[in-house]
């Protein structure tokens, strides 16, 4: 009986039965069902949400109530078995196993265990949690209570969450103008403003002014949309279950600097930032996950070893959201999000992908600076702008991790760009010869289907179109990056783009400056409308394509002669026989590739098998024997070109490969296997440094460096971001750092009280270390925190004119630098911006000695004062206004190399 009444929790969508009835909106993907894995034999702790009792022992007959209170219970080797129910928990696990003996967390065999980090009212009383808004916006409602603390660090999208009988998305408004708006075409004047408002569907949006929660369920009424992807039911948000979530920094489940842990068969939800976080974890195993996104579906950092199988996360885009109400209007949400755009020197490697979903949003997966990577047999839908993006980015100290990742057998539709590259607010090193890339991709026997339209341009008006016609690509970038280096092979590519001065399809023969490399061998290319790219790139790029066939649906049975006649009469095919021999494009072809069953209309299912006929049978050309293929024994003679070759079924793709590679409903009649994964884990921290605080203003960009340099040094950082760090908690830290102004930053209060520069004394004559950067030195402006400046450092008078800096060779924090090569950026520094402190005692390591430094250090009892007298960061060699060059990045290297010498010396003492 209690199997059946949770199996109810969610309704199964299942792929031949009749359409259930929804009270919102019939689900885009399959719900969870339940799973009847066997328990282990491994040591038990029960959880009963409904029934437990958090000071029994957590047997089966007396469960604890809590996860939060299983993780302080749980050992090595032990599993928490979570009885069927919702749990209302933002639970942090922070025990490790061991490799032998993970710690299993999991749902009861036949159970649905749903960890919800929600408020619980509006999902199980409705109708006493709302009432109707005065003055609002027909259908509008409020809470009934007030909830002030929703919102952290100034976002404004405070909330996000879904139809609960559904999950399907609720959208998170930015502006309460637009959740009254009855506007829905995409007319705003201000795409990040509030001039003007759009209706982006059923959504809520928080009050911050009341702490009231508003709710509208309208119905969307967009004549661009199918009647089945507008919002068609129910409006009065009392007759409904929702799922609301609010503050981003409590995720449902946070797994810190813990190891050896296996989930399996429980479903996450409830979140405005990231639903699950992973940071300084090794040997993570996600079993059966079905992740509801918040901002992200999975935050991970600094992770060896994690893997996903038969996981779904599922973004926060409803079927009637384009890419500008998300991006735009709400939150730019990403699906999993490994990496940032900086590297942070212990950055995430060796993770592995396996029959996963990931669906509905407007980013993905973005594993950048992730080293180690496979990407296998999943399924990449409707991502409205970067579906996997691959940038591995220059660390701070110029090392570039990312790269050697396998992206292979997966199906990849409705997505705007499936391999993006881009900077972002980080970086890629400047080298003689080019640009600094990661280790490379392979991309090989995917499907990537572009027939369905993406939901990225919303008609502007009644004039702009009666269908939604956006289309996805192959690859692309934002601010014109390099490229990570690419082998691109054997793949089946439908594409509806317009390929302009390319190859075959966008993505395959763009970006080749810059110092990338990219092979594009034996892949079928078939364009709907237009011709396919008939333009190689600069044959004095690192190139090479070869065994490829391409076809236009619209165009091919209209071309006359060869297809690639202007190229095999040019120059460029003898130029690019030098280092391909048989010269680019030698073995291609124009043709039909005779699928067993094709049809340029999305709607209709297809079969991308070769027919005996097709011209792609035993035409590729040779791969080198060091590139992965698996099916590589399927050819007995040359290779048939495209994703699977002649006789060979397509690969099942998703959640236990409940379809295949062409998109349609199939049966894994052999459930797949999975050795551990191998990876090397990040040395361990040993924790004999005391952690450090960085107290952060506005603006404060030598944060990240701060952190970085601290880290590199094993060192645990705290960041207080926009928020005062009581003194008296100065001798929790080893080091506490500022940067940025507090005034501006809106922080209070802003300067030392006369009994802080006490705490303060006090804790650096203890030892403790502090660093005080010049954007943040207005903590002491107050006539006490001058004199107590003053004291310290010998003098308080101001310095008058510019005066050039001397640098103090041999110390520790600049022996690194070559002398003469600094002297020009050095010389700077007794110039604005730079903030010298007025010094008549100390090490003046960039200064004048007795007289100025803007690098200096006292020694305070145990402790040290360090002063940094100018901003890190204006070296950095790469920004919107500037471009990066080799003597940049080795301004730039120097001034960061200071940074952490100055933390490793100042720890030694």
């Amino acid at each position: 009986m209690r199997s059946a009444i949770l199996a109810a929790l969610f309704l199964t969508v299942a792929v031949h039965a009749a359409p259930a009835k929804f009270t919102s909106h019939p689900p885009v993907r399959p719900l969870p069902t339940v799973s009847t894995r066997p328990l282990p034999k491994s040591p038990l702790l029960f959880v009963d949400a409904a029934k437990g009792d958090d000071t029994t022992a957590g047997t089966i007959d007396k469960p604890f109530r809590t996860i939060q209170h299983a993780f302080t219970k749980v050992k090595s080797g032990d599993t928490i078995v979570l009885r069927g129910g919702t749990y209302y928990e933002h639970a942090t696990l922070t025990t490790s196993g061991t490799s032998g003996q993970r710690i299993g967390i999991r749902s009861h065999p036949g159970e649905i265990a749903i960890i919800d980090g929600g408020l619980r009212e509006f999902a199980e009383a409705p109708e006493k949690a709302w009432e109707p808004c005065p003055d609002g916006a027909d259908g509008e409602f409020r809470s009934v209570k007030a909830y002030p603390d929703l919102g952290s660090h100034g976002d404004m999208t405070h909330l996000l969450g879904n139809f609960a009988d559904s999950m399907t998305p609720l959208h998170g408004y930015h502006w309460h103008g637009d959740l009254r708006s009855n506007n829905i075409w995409w007319n705003i004047g201000d795409k990040v403003g509030d001039a003007s408002f759009i209706y982006c569907g059923p959504g809520i949006v928080h009050d911050t002014a009341t702490g009231r929660i508003h709710v509208r369920l309208a119905h969307t009424k967009m004549p661009y949309l199918a009647d089945s992807d507008n919002y068609t039911g129910e409006t009065d948000p009392r007759k409904i279950a929702l799922v609301i979530a609010g503050n981003r920094d409590a995720s449902p489940l946070t797994l810190k600097d813990c190891s050896h842990v296996l989930m399996q068969d429980l479903v996450f939800r409830g979140a405005r930032g990231a639903t699950i976080e992973i940071t300084g974890c090794e040997d993570v195993e996600c079993d059966g996950l079905i992740v509801y996104g918040g901002q992200s579906c999975f935050g991970v950092r600094e992770t060896t070893g994690l893997r996903l199988v038969h996981t779904a996360c599922r973004g926060i885009a409803a079927p009637w959201t384009f890419r500008g109400s998300l991006k735009y209007r709400a939150i730019e949400s990403r699906i999993f999000s490994a990496s940032g755009w900086t590297p942070t020197g212990r950055d995430s490697h060796d993770f592995e992908f396996a029959y996963c979903e990931f669906t509905d949003s407007v980013d993905g997966v973005f594993i950048g600076n992730v080293s180690r990577v496979l990407f296998h047999h999943n399924l990449v839908e409707n991502i409205t702008d970067d579906a996997i993006f691959l940038t591995a980015g220059s660390a701070f100290d110029g090392r570039t991790p990312g790269g050697d990742v396998q992206i292979y057998q997966n199906r990849f539709a409705r997505n705007l760009t499936c391999f993006a590259f881009g900077v972002g607010h980080g970086r890629q090193k400047v080298l003689l010869d080019g640009v600094q890339t990661g280790a490379g991709v392979q991309i090989y026997r995917n499907v990537f289907d572009f027939r369905q339209p993406v939901w990225y341009h919303q008609p502007h008006g009644p004039d702009d179109g009666k269908e939604v016609t956006s289309k996805g690509r192959f690859a692309g970038d934002h601010g014109s990056p390099a490229w990570e280096p690419m082998l691109i092979y054997h793949n089946t590519i439908i594409a509806d783009d317009v390929p302009r001065n390319t190859y075959g399809t966008w993505g395959l023969g763009n970006a080749m400056e810059k110092g990338t490399r990219r092979r594009v061998f034996n892949n079928v290319v078939v364009q709907l409308n237009a011709l396919p790219g008939n333009f190689f790139p600069p044959t004095r790029t690192d190139f090479q394509a070869d065994g490829n066939l391409n076809w236009s649906v619209a165009l091919g049975a209209k071309q006359q002669g060869d297809f690639r006649a202007k190229f095999r009469a040019s120059k460029e095919l003898a130029e690019s026989k030098v280092k391909y021999p048989p010269g680019w494009g030698a073995a291609d072809k124009f043709a039909d590739p005779a699928f067993v069953k094709f049809d340029a209309d999305w709607k209709t299912a297809v079969d991308l098998g070769l027919s005996p006929n097709s011209p792609a049978v035993d035409a590729g050309v040779a791969i080198p024997a060091e590139w992965n293929d698996p099916l590589r024994s399927s050819d007995a003679n040359r290779p048939d070109i495209g994703a699977v070759p002649l006789n060979r079924s397509p690969a099942n793709i998703g959640l236990h490969g409940r379809l295949n590679a062409y998109g349609n409903p199939a049966k894994l009649d052999v459930k797949p296997t999975f050795e551990r994964l191998k990876y090397v884990p990040h040395p361990k921290q040993e924790r004999v440094h005391r952690p450090a605080a960085i107290v952060e203003g506005y603006p404060a960009f030598d944060v990240p460096l701060l952190e970085f340099a601290l880290r590199q040094n094993n060192v645990p950082v705290d960041i207080f971001e926009k928020q005062w760090l009581d003194p008296k908690k100065f001798k929790d830290y080893g080091i506490i750092a500022m940067n940025g102004s507090l005034t501006r930053g809106k922080v209070s209060p802003a300067t030392f009280s006369e009994a802080d520069l006490r705490l303060l004394d006090a804790y650096m004559k203890d030892g403790g270390i502090f660093i005080l950067t010049a954007s943040a030195r207005e903590v002491f402006n107050t006539a006490e925190g001058k004199r107590f400046l003053g004291d310290m450092t010998g003098r308080s008078i101001a310095i008058k004119g510019p005066k050039p800096p001397v640098l103090l060779e041999g110390h520790p924090w600049v022996k690194h630098l070559d002398v003469k090569s600094s002297a020009a950026w050095i010389e700077t520094l007794g110039k604005q911006p730079a903030s010298p402190l007025s010094i008549d005692k100390g090490e003046s390591v960039i200064g004048l000695p007795g007289q100025y430094a803007v690098l200096y250090r006292q020694t305070v009892g145990k402790g040290q004062f360090i002063y940094i007298g100018w901003q890190v960061h204006d070296s950095l060699p790469y920004t919107r206004d500037k471009k990066s060059t080799v003597a940049g990045e080795k301004l730039f290297e120097d001034q960061v190399g200071i940074l952490r010498s100055l933390v490793a010396d100042a720890l030694s003492k």
